[in-house]
């Protein structure tokens, strides 16, 4: 287990690892997954879960989460808004997708980047974004944060033709 994390006392009881059939207990159970789960993966920057995330097996007490109850879990953090889907990968947001766009803008101002076009790479990986919350996010959460600026009319996003967004740009507004 990783020694730098402080685990929640529910982590190591082993009913914790069964989806309770009675609907309030199941309610703060899914609660305790998702804060678990936001915790753990801010802690290590970390913005992906899948099935073989450390959080879903405790081998001290030998227990961990069956495929379905993962399942219920991931679709539950995705309908609380602390995850999003883009096909079969599940992103955690640790903050919703208008903190993380409202970071982003407030970064962007702050430099005095408006009317400036900026690649998807410079925002998730640049020298100048080193140290920002959003440093290093996962490139496909970072357009779709981007997206939402977008909307607000904050920002215009310009996707190339590549999947990997190497061909992307924004511009704030």
């Amino acid at each position: 287990m990783d020694g730098d994390f402080e685990w929640p006392w529910q982590y190591d009881f082993p009913p914790f690892f069964t989806i309770q059939p009675i609907a309030k207990t199941k309610e703060q159970q899914l609660l305790s997954w998702r804060n678990l789960i936001c915790d753990y993966h801010k802690s290590k920057r970390i913005w992906e879960i899948n099935t073989a995330s450390p959080v879903f097996s405790n081998k001290k007490i030998s227990r961990q989460l069956s495929p379905a109850a993962i399942r219920i879990v991931l679709q539950n953090l995705v309908e609380e808004g602390q995850g999003v889907m883009n096909g079969e990968r599940c992103f955690v947001l640790w903050n919703s997708v208008a903190q993380w766009s409202s970071m982003i803008y407030n970064w962007a101002v702050d430099k005095g980047l408006t009317n400036t076009v900026l690649t998807l790479f410079e925002l998730h990986g640049g020298d100048d974004t080193d140290g920002e919350p959003f440093y290093s996010m996962d490139i496909w959460l970072l357009q779709h944060c981007l997206r939402f600026l977008e909307k607000e009319g904050k920002a215009e996003l310009m996707l190339g033709d590549n999947e990997d967004f190497s061909d992307a740009g924004v511009k704030f507004f």
